[in-house]
């Protein structure tokens, strides 16, 4: 089983502590804003209600005197819907008159909203009472109350269901935590480990997708992706590595052998000798020139140079140049290209893969073939064709002839190093485009697409 390091298990298992954290908090502080409320407003209420009936009480008192009051208050005293209602009516000096409690409390007459303990005469209990007392025309004295054991019986509910859902918060809170973060750890820990292997030289190693389309299965797939691409890359390095020491030690052994000769006779005529070190060392030297080229478009080196030009006059321009040697080998080299076709892109690459296209098909066409090369507008497409009557290169050859130093075995003994469409379709990359192969029967036509520059 795939397994982290300690430090990052604790890395993912803080952050889901600080997230629990955070949520009880957030909770609490909303559970305590609840509880808050809903006690001053159930006070409130029983306030305006106790108003409501200390105001009628009073009238009662104005409009029937003191026998009005005692008839009224005794009524609301047995009254089941006034069960936990508080009555006293009492003399100036504090004796009870009427009412459900057995004495006057030590509180002012002044109206104010009051809380202490009584005893209540009808149930013979010390009650929690809310209460308003005033003092009555002529110096009676008047009290209405409510009994808060339900109050507070709601209060301690509040209370407890607060509790217990800050409590099975936590708990389920912390066990959604743990199954997510082991989780998230394994997936994590199959990224890691696709990585540790692929450090270790296992090229092939990817990261296993579960088919979910997540965010992890996406991460994968982008991995997976830069691994590839990775693979692909060391495959090449590889492969240009043994390429190299193959196709260069001849020359480069050639070129020695000539200087060493030349030097050996000082007093000869060398020139021949000059000319064919000359030819070594020019080969060599475009071998490194493609490569590093090849290598700067991978490193994005060469965005910065992209600006819009015309694409038919470097097209015209390559055409001219390479129209002497096709008639040196009495091929017809014909070219049909729009004027004014403007691209944007890198003027130096775009040259070097057109006149790599040519150097091919006039090398590669025989003596009296022929080599068409066209420039069309389709749209917002521009196409550029090049198509000779050579040998071509079959389908199944193509993805190995656009790899770097990628040579068919019937080029072997002929002059280049298989870096000419290497870079060619490196420039179309570079141009957001791709080198493309037509199937035509006879020789090889080749296209590449280009967007219109519309500035």
């Amino acid at each position: 089983m795939t397994t982290l390091p300690h430090s990052g298990k604790s890395a993912i298992r803080r952050l889901f502590a600080l997230h629990i954290f955070a949520s009880l908090l957030a909770s609490a502080v909303v559970l305590g804003a609840v509880y808050i409320g809903t006690m001053r407003l159930l006070e409130n209420q029983t306030a305006q209600a106790v108003d409501a009936e200390l105001n009628g009480l009073v009238r009662d008192y104005i409009e029937g005197g003191q026998f009005a009051l005692r008839s009224a208050i005794a009524d609301r005293s047995t009254s089941r819907s006034s069960a936990d209602s508080l009555y006293l009516y009492a003399t100036a000096d504090g004796h009870p008159i009427a009412g459900n409690l057995s004495s006057w409390p030590d509180v002012p007459m002044d109206g104010t909203w009051q809380t202490i303990r009584l005893m209540r005469t009808d149930i013979d209990k010390n009650v929690l009472v809310g209460l308003r007392a005033i003092a009555l025309p002529g110096g009676a004295r008047l009290m209405v109350g409510r009994d808060l054991r339900s109050q507070r019986e709601f209060r301690d509910i509040l209370k407890y269901a607060s509790w217990a859902l800050l409590g099975s918060f936590l708990v389920f809170g912390s066990l959604g935590g743990l199954f997510v973060s082991r989780s998230i750890l394994k997936r994590v820990g199959e990224i890691q480990q696709a990585a540790t292997e692929t450090a270790r030289g296992d090229l092939s190693r990817r990261v296993p997708l579960r088919g979910t389309g997540d965010e992890f299965d996406r991460l994968a797939e982008a991995l997976n992706d830069m691994l590839s691409k990775n693979e692909t890359l060391v495959t090449e390095l590889q492969m240009v590595t043994d390429s190299l020491s193959h196709d260069l030690r001849t020359p480069l052994a050639r070129l020695r052998n000539t200087l060493e000769t030349a030097l050996a006779n000082p007093d000869a005529d060398n020139s021949d000798m000059i000319a064919e070190a000359l030819s070594e060392a020019d080969y060599v030297h475009q071998v490194f020139t493609d490569l590093l080229d090849i290598a700067r478009i991978d490193a994005n080196l060469a965005q910065s140079q992209i600006e819009p030009l015309d694409l038919s006059k470097i097209i015209r321009d390559t055409v001219e140049l390479y129209t002497p040697l096709a008639e040196e080998k009495d091929q017809s080299l014909n070219a049909r290209i729009t004027d004014n076709v403007m691209i944007e892109g890198h003027k130096q690459f775009l040259a070097r893969a057109i006149s790599n296209l040519l150097d091919n098909a006039v090398k590669f066409t025989p003596t009296g073939g022929e080599i068409n090369v066209s420039l069309t507008e389709h749209e917002d497409t521009i196409v550029l064709t090049i198509a000779d009557t050579g040998p071509g290169i079959s389908a199944e050859d193509w993805p190995k002839a656009l790899q770097r130093m990628g040579r068919l075995e019937r080029e072997r003994g002929s002059p280049g190093a298989g870096l000419g469409l290497s870079l060619v379709a490196k420039v179309a990359a570079l141009h957001g485009t791709e080198v493309q192969r037509q199937e035509t029967g006879k020789g090889l036509t080749i296209s590449i697409p280009f967007a219109r520059f519309t500035g």
